[in-house]
């Protein structure tokens, strides 16, 4: 699962990304017009006039003036630019000594004064109307056969002009002079195929920038930003009595598809999704995507809920189509939530987050499933995100403790080792169970800051535990399947880990965290082996282990799940199962720790029926933080 940085970088990235394409079309439209009004003057009339009114909103100027280069000759000393057409009307005629500055701008080059550094020589027949201060934009342009300049003049207190001022000058000072070349070669039926081409080309230029800009890549979507702007535009013309649904679609198990498939297979499913979202919706309604595997979709008119539910149908039967790719079949499956408007909002950004919540009561109610946007279900989001930020505050004032929990010999009740599990003391003092906080925090990318508080207070600890029970006595930690292939955190782990004699330390993972072999084989357990940290797999037989794994692992445990022992006595398929799993044991050296042993019926049958000599459970032990464990007060 990738960290919650790096998804802000990849989302900082692509914004970053679209602004710049969103700036170019930008640029595109400006230009388009600005060269219209030098394409469409008629005849003798000053083809001026209209451009410095299409120049002055791209580049916010006070003053515009147009230079000619001129060649003196013996019988008239003029100087060597001339002004041919101004903003200013008594700067036309005006004569221009040809300097460096000026020069540089007749060989090609943009120029943006800096630094309060203007124009400093003016003609002297002008020179009280401007100031040396002002700053200038200046940018060739071919005129009536000559080489001529622009200079764009802003007020001295005003700012200079910027980068993308000189992209935008370089880019308008090209088209320009090839418009007035074909104007004044009476359009030259060669240089006016040119000049079209040119045109044709920037327009088709500002069709696939626009099109780059709004649509997602790898689907042809719409993207989260577009998508926006689409259904706001539809939600505003809605009219009293109108409604509109908003669909939040999110792929169950996507990540599994990319870590057991690759992320070739993922893309090809996503395309698909795509494809079926647009072949299943009316031609009246959108389809986009937001982020990875969620999308979104206005369906514009619905009548009623019914109606709603009627075309939601459509599509998860349409998204619970197998897939084939590469000989493998796919299973894809969709949870929708859908927040119906102006009942659930009356802005998208509102009907997407009550759509997000309603996807997520289905997707816990059951996969594939749908679910509409409820008050209640509002309630609910605000108290999720209350619990959010507890979660972020406990972590940050070390809010999480060690709670241990003995594994026992069932036949004495002598202690052999501990697992250890996680409390959250809250700012009022209260314990707070697993199951309170473990999903969310898991979801939200926090068990690795868990753990490490965990296991913190644990080592903190380990002197006065091992006065009680003994320097040999073995402790066990749960990691998820996340934080399982999750290198960094591993490394972190292994290391805290050898600095406490790491023999003693068993790392529990789930029969899902195999999934993952290739990680798991080519850089954890190697890491894990050379440290002499040992493996257990928890809740054995609700999982999907093979043979095979388990001795590619070299498992030193494996903890037989609740599940099969509860009530043991009296249900005879679960006795089968867990022969089965002794003699799987037995064959590859694994020793078998039952879990969740509750009452003595269920011991009896265990000491009489099987060779298992370890349990854990309510019978023999309820999990005690340290402090209450070791006979102290809680701070």
């Amino acid at each position: 699962m990738e960290s919650s940085e790096a998804l802000r970088e990849t989302i900082l990235t692509m914004s970053r990304e679209v602004d710049f394409l969103r700036t170019e079309t930008t640029h595109a439209n400006l230009l388009l017009n600005a060269l219209d009004t030098v394409l469409c003057v008629e005849g003798d009339a000053d083809p001026f006039t209209n451009v410095f009114s299409a120049l002055l909103p791209i580049f916010d100027f006070t003053s515009a003036i147009v230079l000619v280069e001129k060649n003196a000759t013996a019988d008239n000393n003029k100087s060597d630019l001339e002004c041919v057409a101004a903003s200013d009307k008594p700067v036309i005629g005006t004569h221009w000594q040809l300097t460096r500055l000026f020069s540089k701008a007749l060989s090609g080059r943009i120029i943006s004064t800096v630094d309060r550094k203007g124009i400093r020589e003016w003609p002297h027949s002008i020179a009280d109307r401007f100031s040396s201060a002002q700053p200038a934009l200046i940018f060739p342009l071919a005129v009536r056969e000559h080489r001529g300049l622009v200079i764009l003049l802003r007020n001295d207190n005003a700012p200079g002009f910027d980068r993308n001022h000189v992209t935008l000058a370089r880019k308008f000072s090209l088209l320009a002079s090839h418009a007035f070349a074909a104007r004044q070669a009476s359009l030259n039926e060669a240089e006016s195929h040119r000049l079209k081409d040119l045109t044709e080309k920037l327009k088709t230029s500002q069709e696939a920038l626009r099109y780059r800009a709004n649509h997602d890549e790898l689907t042809g979507l719409p993207n989260r930003f577009y998508i926006q702007e689409l259904i706001s535009k539809m939600i505003d013309n809605k009219q009293p009595g109108e409604r509109l649904a908003l669909a939040f679609v999110d792929l169950d198990e996507f990540k599994r598809v990319n870590d057991l498939y690759g992320h070739v297979a993922g893309d090809a499913l996503l395309r698909e999704v795509a494809q079926c979202l647009q072949s299943e919706i009316r031609a009246s309604d959108v389809a986009g995507r937001i982020s990875g595997d969620e999308f979104v979709i206005a369906l514009d008119p619905v009548e009623d809920y019914a109606d709603t539910s009627a075309i939601i149908d459509r599509l998860q039967h349409c998204l619970q189509q197998p897939l084939e790719f590469n000989g493998t079949k796919l299973l894809p499956s969709a949870s929708i939530g859908i927040a119906v408007y102006p009942s659930h909002g009356s802005d998208y950004e509102t009907l997407r987050r009550h759509a997000d919540i309603a996807m997520y009561r289905a997707k816990l109610t059951a996969k594939g499933s749908s679910s509409f946007f409820t008050r209640d279900l509002g309630r609910e989001a605000d108290e999720r995100l209350m619990l959010e930020k507890s979660l972020h505050d406990a972590i940050a004032s070390r809010g999480f403790y060690c709670a241990l929990q003995k594994k026992v010999d069932i036949l004495s009740g002598e202690v052999t080792g501990f697992e250890i599990l996680a409390r959250w003391v809250d700012s009022e003092g209260r314990i707070r169970s697993p199951g309170e906080f473990l999903p969310l925090a898991n979801e939200l990318g926090l068990l690795d800051d868990i753990t490490m508080c965990v296991l913190d207070d644990l080592i903190k600890r380990l002197p006065e535990l091992d006065s009680s029970f003994g320097p040999r006595t073995e402790y066990s930690l749960n990691i998820s399947p996340a934080q399982t292939t999750n290198v960094p955190f591993m490394t972190e782990l292994t290391r805290k880990l050898q600095d406490q004699n790491s023999q003693r330390f068993f790392l529990e993972l789930t029969e899902e965290a195999l999934s993952a072999m290739d990680i798991l084989e080519r850089e954890v357990l190697p890491m894990l082996r050379s440290a002499n940290i040992r493996l257990s797999i928890d809740d054995f037989g609700t999982g999907y282990s093979s043979l095979s794994k388990l001795a590619a692992l070299t498992v030193d445990e494996l903890k037989v799940d609740m599940s099969l022992i509860t009530a043991i006595h009296d249900r005879p398929r679960n006795q089968i199962i867990l022969r089965a799993i002794e003699s799987l044991g037995s064959a590859l050296e694994i020793s078998i720790v039952a879990e969740g042993i509750e009452s003595a019926a269920e011991n009896d049958f265990l000491l009489r029926n099987s060779a298992i000599s370890i349990g854990q459970g309510f019978l023999f032990h309820k999990p005690q933080l340290l402090d209450e464990m070791l006979g102290t007060a809680v701070a």
